[in-house]
């Protein structure tokens, strides 16, 4: 029994060994590989590099493989994921050589550009029709400006609603080779300019600004270039009279505007008549008694087919309809105000730091100033309903963004992706027909 165990040890032990034995030749192979697969690695690495530094792109010494490699993985990158964005659409871009550039500022209302024309030299209505801003140093009264911008001095004049109303916005377009327009999220500029004309925020606004103005005066100071005088909306007492009846009886509130333009209304107050009796002051009191189509007129405001919200009437298709294909855009968004506006100055040649408003002074933004009593209130359903209006809104905004030559491929994305926030079903249809017809 003990000769068995003693000869079942040895096999064991044989067995064993064995088995080491043929492990050992695997493990060289496999080292074997593993040098061969190193050293074709290197061979590679050698070559790019000799091929990189013999390149003619090469103009930096310190470029070379690395540099070839990581522009190839950019490029495809920024191919890649305008493939999946197939609204971004870089190709009409127009770049015009800064020698040959000529300037107007364009100022689509509610999207920051009352802040940008006090900056300008030629920033006021006049300038268009060869009439000098008075005064001309008009910048200067802006706290934190101690030096004229560039862009200021090379902007020849200012474009806003009542350019558009003359109907003589093409032939002002003519006139330069280039725009700076400032741009915002379509639905975000529809609110904005939906509260702005609120009656209840304008009458707390022109409160607040007489207070200021009279604060100012009492103290032998000028008043903050953001306490202006706030006029009365339709530009006489009479039509200001018809507004605030239609903020009152038709849509009181963003979501009750919504409600009210609803294509398929489910609320009873859409087809309702809101009749008012008026009064205004024009040479003695008068009145008269109006009735007005709450749907119908609701639907020609988002639409920008009606006198009675201004900015609304005034978009982005009444700006821009007219404006050449051959003509360079460069834009301002609202949401990157100065650094955009940063950006275009260096574009034009500025040499020097650009100084933008003092925050502290309330410069830097004008007709923003803190809680109005008038909020946004839009549900998820009013945003749908509104958004399905401003399709069209949606489409030349998402043109402006692609031929802005100061925006990257990434900042026109970052854009869209603010806009796919708020209005999903309408990018989501513009998205395919745009894979539709490439």
């Amino acid at each position: 029994t003990k000769s068995m165990a003693r000869k079942d040890q040895r096999i064991r032990s044989i067995n064993g060994n064995g088995h080491k034995q043929n492990r050992q030749p695997r493990r060289q192979g496999l080292r074997l590989l593993l040098f061969v697969f190193i050293a074709v690695l290197l061979s590679a690495a050698v070559v790019l590099t000799q091929v990189a530094w013999k390149s003619p792109f090469n103009t930096h010494t310190n470029h070379g493989a690395e540099a070839m490699l990581n522009n190839f993985v950019e490029t495809g990158k920024t191919v890649t994921d305008n493939q999946q964005q197939p609204l971004i659409d870089r190709s009409h871009r127009i770049e015009i050589p800064d020698q040959n550039r000529t300037l107007a500022f364009v100022h689509i209302g509610k999207s920051g550009g009352s802040t940008i024309s006090l900056l300008l030299r030629n920033g006021c209505m006049s300038a268009a029709d060869g009439t000098p801003c008075d005064p001309p140093d008009r910048w200067q009264k802006v706290p934190g400006q101690t030096e004229e911008t560039i862009a200021s001095k090379r902007i020849q004049f200012y474009l806003h609603t009542p350019h558009v109303n003359s109907g003589k916005i093409a032939e002002y377009y003519k006139r330069v080779t280039s725009v700076v327009v400032v741009a915002r999220d379509p639905l975000e500029r529809f609110v904005s300019a939906f509260l702005s004309q609120h009656p209840r925020n304008i009458d707390a606004t022109r409160i607040r600004n007489l207070r200021v103005r009279k604060t100012a005066e009492a103290r032998g100071i000028e008043p903050p270039v953001w306490a202006k005088r706030t006029y009365s909306v339709g530009g006489d007492q009479e039509t200001d009279a018809v507004h605030r009846a239609a903020y009152t009886g038709c849509y009181s509130s963003p979501e009750m505007f919504a409600t009210c333009a609803d294509p398929s209304p489910r609320e009873p107050v859409v087809d309702k008549v809101y009749k008012q009796k008026i009064f205004w002051n024009k040479q003695g009191f008068k009145d008269r008694v109006i009735s007005l189509k709450c749907r119908e007129v609701c639907r020609g405001i988002v639409s920008g087919k009606s006198k009675y919200i201004l900015h609304l009437r005034f978009n982005y298709e009444a700006f821009l309809k007219d404006l050449p294909p051959e003509t360079e855009v460069l834009v301002v968004r609202t949401k990157y105000l100065w650094q955009d506006w940063i950006d275009v100055n260096n574009r034009l040649g500025s040499k020097r730091r650009v100084n933008i408003p003092d925050e502290h002074s309330g410069g830097d933004v004008v007709n923003a100033r803190g809680r109005l009593p008038a909020r946004n209130n839009l549900s998820p359903g009013g945003r749908k309903i509104i958004c399905q209006f401003l399709t069209n809104e949606i489409r030349i905004y998402i043109d402006l963004l692609n031929r802005a030559v100061n925006l990257s491929d990434d900042d026109v994305r970052a854009a869209l992706k603010g806009v796919q926030v708020n209005c999903p079903f309408v990018m989501k249809s513009l998205e395919e027909k745009a894979r539709d017809n490439p």
